[in-house]
């Protein structure tokens, strides 16, 4: 009897992270740290070949090959040196805007979970993430939203219950199954049927 290899137990799904989120502000910002970095170095290399090539002419005994040697040399750091700090701040400069970019883009994703009548789920953001305080805030405005709409659902249950046995008019019964629906609709947002999850700086 052969086994079945779909029957045994599947390796969990690998969530790949997506560094650019906000493509656009986080280039930007990148770019600008790496250029900074790069025109750094670039002119304390320049600073530093003109007091070596000063240095070097000042010298009796220096040889014109061992001035233009060490010039180069001292070039060639700064360039490789400058490529290097671009680099390096330009990978920083993405690190550190993902930080931002990942708790607003999941926070629009919440917005427009809200804007089409559902209530998501708020998950914690992450260890290293920025905007902490204003997620909070906005954590506290949606409870406060939802809490609204359960007081809201309880109001209308009330009115259902009191309108219910003296609506025998067509037009009364049509009023209370608009009602009806209105009540089932804050009530499911407000029990959470609804909810949709995210993962925060994904």
């Amino acid at each position: 009897m052969t086994s079945d290899p779909s029957a045994g137990p599947r390796a969990a799904p690998h969530r790949r992270r997506t560094l650019l989120l906000d493509r656009s502000f986080q280039l930007r910002y990148s770019l600008l740290l790496a250029t900074l970095g790069a025109a750094a170095v670039t002119l304390f290399g320049a600073l530093a070949y003109q007091v070596h090539a000063s240095a070097m002419a000042a010298t009796v005994g220096g040889a014109a090959g061992e001035v233009s040697t060490g010039g180069q040399t001292l070039l060639w750091l700064t360039v490789v040196g400058a490529l290097g700090t671009a680099v390096v701040l330009g990978l920083f400069g993405l690190l550190l805007t993902h930080r931002v970019a990942g708790p607003v883009h999941v926070m629009g994703l919440y917005m427009a979970a809200l804007a089409a009548g559902r209530y998501p789920r708020l998950r914690p953001l992450r260890k290293r993430d920025e905007l902490r305080s204003f997620f909070e805030r906005f954590r506290e405005a949606v409870d406060r939203i939802r809490a609204r709409e359960a007081d809201e659902a309880r109001a209308l249950g009330h009115v259902l219950g009191a309108l219910a046995p003296i609506a025998v008019s067509p037009e009364a019964r049509e009023a209370l199954a608009t009602l009806e629906s209105l009540h089932a609709r804050k009530r499911q947002a407000a029990e959470g049927a609804g909810d949709v999850a995210f993962t925060p700086g994904s």
